[in-house]
């Protein structure tokens, strides 16, 4: 029987509807890399969140392995390239929690422009500032999302009602703003002169990876509100807050961090968290974007859909 290794925690739906296919599911979620690495030669399926690194160390002792999902979006996590070259299949779900995503995002960017986490804390420490505090509404701003794929493409959706002129921006996407009445098409040079919101959708690639700097957001033409739900190494965090310092970042949410380890952090990265943390015009969530329960349930149906896509190519 064929046998499928999970390394996270996932949804019953996934288990079982792997179990009614026929595989024999090893349900592993503490399972650590070095544990993957020693058993990964047994099973012809896996199926990964974030943790597993899927390279060349673990590809070449996975002389069986038929097909790899990673469950969410982040493609970065696995090589491709080599999957390519050994006849390994691989698939992402991020069909199943960009909705929630794009729901994250706009619960930041209102956050953010009507001051509420701000508020909050003062009142906890009995201060009643209202003038302070005084907001602004997203109706009649220009917002700019980079990146136009699930995420991307479901936060601009969600963002139609408010009036928001959306610029939206992909480097591997042409066309997709033909049949929108909301979305413009746009360069980023468009972006840099019209922005007042920046949102960033992008995955994380040799192109990406510290793309968004300080040369960068120093080219736009307003000062404006900054939000990343994608990848944190796209963002370099440091000069984001050089920005901030500079006034160019008013505000900036971040679900992401370049490194998530918090255990691991070395000297400059614990002050860069310290700094990120001092400021009230920064909000820090934990990589939850993505992370609801109707998410988990989707990811599943949507890996399951993706597994079955697998049955009509032939073993290694």
């Amino acid at each position: 029987m064929a046998k499928v290794l999970i390394t996270d925690d996932v949804h019953p739906l996934l288990i079982k509807g792997l179990q009614e296919r026929g595989y024999a599911v090893d349900f592993l979620p503490q399972i650590s890399a070095e544990e993957t690495l020693a058993v990964i030669a047994n099973y012809t399926g896996l199926i990964i969140n974030s943790k597993i690194f899927c390279g060349e160390e673990l590809l070449r002792k996975a002389n069986q392995l038929n097909w790899i999902i990673r469950l969410g979006s982040g493609m970065e996590v696995i090589d491709t390239g080599l999957c390519q070259q050994l006849g390994i299949h691989y698939a992402n779900t991020p069909e199943g929690n960009c909705d929630a995503v794009a729901e994250h995002a706009l619960g930041l960017l209102l956050a953010l422009m009507r001051n509420i986490v701000k508020s909050n804390s003062e009142v906890a420490n009995m201060q009643w500032i209202r003038e302070e505090n005084r907001g602004e509404e997203l109706s009649g701003k220009t917002l700019a999302i980079l990146g136009y794929g699930h995420t991307g493409s479901a936060f601009a959706k969600l963002l139609a009602p408010f009036h928001v002129k959306i610029l939206a921006y992909d480097k591997y996407r042409k066309g997709f703003a033909a049949s929108s009445n909301y979305i413009v098409e746009s360069t980023l040079d468009d972006i840099f002169n019209e922005a007042d919101i920046l949102s960033l959708h992008l995955p994380l690639t040799t192109e990406t990876n510290q793309w968004i700097d300080a040369l960068f957001l120093n080219s736009f033409k307003k000062n404006i509100y900054l939000l990343n739900t994608s990848r944190g190494k796209v963002l370099n965090t440091s000069d984001a807050l050089k920005m901030m310092e500079h006034g160019k970042v008013r505000a900036m949410a971040l679900d992401v961090l370049e490194n998530e380890k918090l255990n691991t952090l070395n000297a400059s990265e614990q002050l860069i968290l310290k700094r990120l943390t001092e400021y009230n015009k920064i909000i820090l969530t934990p990589h939850i974007a993505g992370w609801t329960t109707e998410s988990k349930e989707k990811i599943a149906l949507f890996a399951l859909e993706k597994m079955d896509t697998f049955s009509s190519f032939s073993s290694r």
